[in-house]
């Protein structure tokens, strides 16, 4: 074999290496992808809402009572390992709540449901978080990220920051409804 051949086999050879580590690169990422089509929202973000996030926020709130008695300040926490993993429950269940009000196509509410006070129609809802998008996920990211919180601090059974985290959420939540919700007030 002459030494001539020799480069042009391992150019060939490198080429084709290269090409099909990057044909790999290409079809792993494309079946890791998640399209719009692998999600169903059908529920509405008020349903969410209604049934996943108000219902374990309100377990994170009211987990943790502050009783102020003559001997002074007292704060109680879950009892039981049970109440514990309730809790735990509850706050993971927020944590993917988060995820699933950014899933694309969610509606803020069914056709003709009418605005509660001082709120605005679900279709200008619709409408200003497709025209603010950006500022929906990032929403979404502090509620998921105070509900990551919520979790450490209930693994460290730490009824003080628990308590905290409690305080956070409700910014995060409120924030959000000020943006999207009833801007205008």
């Amino acid at each position: 074999m002459s030494s001539t051949v020799r480069p042009v086999r391992r150019t060939k050879i490198l080429a084709l290496a290269t090409a099909l580590v990057g044909s790999a690169l290409v079809v792993h990422t494309e079946s890791n992808a998640q399209s719009a089509s692998d999600f169903m929202p059908n529920l509405t973000i008020i349903e969410l809402m209604e049934s996943m996030v108000m219902p374990s926020a309100q377990i994170v709130w009211d987990a943790v009572v502050y009783v102020v008695s003559v001997d002074g300040d007292t704060v109680k926490g879950p009892e039981t390992d049970e109440d514990w993993q309730k809790l735990r429950w509850a706050a993971v269940t927020l944590a993917e709540s988060a995820n699933n009000l950014v899933v694309a196509g969610r509606k803020a509410n069914k056709p003709g449901a009418e605005a509660g006070e001082g709120e605005l129609a679900p279709a200008e809802i619709d409408a200003l978080i497709a025209s603010e998008r950006p500022a929906w996920v990032a929403h979404a990211h502090v509620l998921y990220d105070t509900a990551i919180q919520a979790i450490a601090a209930i693994d460290a059974r730490d009824a003080d920051k628990i308590s905290e985290v409690g305080g956070d959420i409700d910014a995060a939540c409120e924030s959000c409804h000020l943006q999207f919700w009833y801007p205008n007030q």
